[in-house]
């Protein structure tokens, strides 16, 4: 092999060890927090600038969903980590970075900092599934520059907002995960009668309200069918409760 052959595969040979190389935010700070009382919010809550993350007073499962892009029922390990001990993380990257890449950094200072060790398997899980009804469903589809909001009335009434949202709540909410198996893609306005949904498959607030299987059909002209689906979980084989020190 000549010598420019040799150096174009050393080249290469580097250019790919350094893609291999994790992503890391140029600094970080990671405190354990003695404090109770709600969480705070799983987005990051303080800094909105490109390439810096910020969540304060958050169990570690929030920051495994936000860090792994998951739903809390894609996440399996200890009780622990879903309410009992808190956390504080900010963290910036050298410069200004996608969300995607600060993503990937979020994992690896959870991996390092926390001892971490992680595998992805598929299992069978109970869900809920929101399929179409019969004829066109009941949302309006609304422009692209619409703003979303929420708001309470006889009704639920969603406004400019994707049908994952609406069944995120009811994951919420109901006694197993909902996926959204509609087809819808865009944004919509729609309003939905809640009162006989209860927290986490409990009684409703409202003792006699309709049930959510009636209403999602009477009111969207959707349907909501138990089953059994593969969903691919992040499992968490070990962890520590305190961080390696900053």
């Amino acid at each position: 092999m000549d010598h420019a052959r040799i150096v174009a595969s050393l080249f290469a040979l580097a250019a790919c060890a350094s893609w291999a190389q994790p992503l890391r935010f140029e600094v970080a700070s990671v405190k354990k927090l003695d404090t109770s009382g709600p969480p705070g919010d799983i987005p990051r809550n303080a800094d909105p600038a490109p390439g810096h993350f910020n969540m304060r007073n958050v169990p570690m499962r929030m920051l495994l969903e936000w860090a792994y892009d998951l739903k809390d029922y894609e996440i399996s390990g200890p009780d622990w980590i879903k309410i009992d001990e808190r956390y504080e993380v900010i963290a910036k990257a050298a410069g200004p970075v996608p969300e995607s890449q600060v993503r990937q950094m979020l994992q690896t200072l959870l991996v390092e900092r926390f001892q971490m060790k992680v595998h992805r398997e598929t299992r069978e899980l109970p869900v809920y599934v929101l399929l179409p009804g019969k004829g066109e469903p009941k949302v309006k589809e609304v422009a692209a520059d619409a703003q979303p909001s929420f708001g309470k009335g006889p009704g639920a009434n969603f406004l400019a907002q994707p049908i994952s949202r609406f069944t995120f709540m009811l994951s919420r909410r109901m006694d197993r995960p909902v996926l959204d198996r509609t087809g819808l893609q865009g944004r919509y306005d729609f309003t939905i009668d809640l009162s006989g949904l209860g927290f986490n498959g409990r009684e409703p607030e409202v003792p006699g309200g309709p049930s959510i299987f009636t209403t999602v059909q009477r009111d969207l002209n959707l349907r909501l069918e138990a089953r059994k689906e593969p969903i691919v979980i992040l499992v968490i084989d070990s962890v520590n409760k305190i961080p390696i020190e900053n």
